[in-house]
């Protein structure tokens, strides 16, 4: 988990239109929520969850 932070700390300044969000799960534990951070790099757009 700390990899993928520093990962998308690093890759940050190259992104046009990074974005935060939250993805919402809910199963049988309960309701599960999971960052996800997306931008575009190069004209791809890039998302990572973990």
């Amino acid at each position: 988990m700390r990899i993928a932070i520093f990962l998308c700390v690093l890759a940050l300044p190259a992104c046009t239109d990074p974005t935060l969000t939250a993805g919402f799960a809910i199963g049988t534990n309960g309701v599960s929520v999971a960052p996800i951070v997306s931008g575009n790099v190069g004209g791809a757009t890039v998302s990572v969850s973990p």
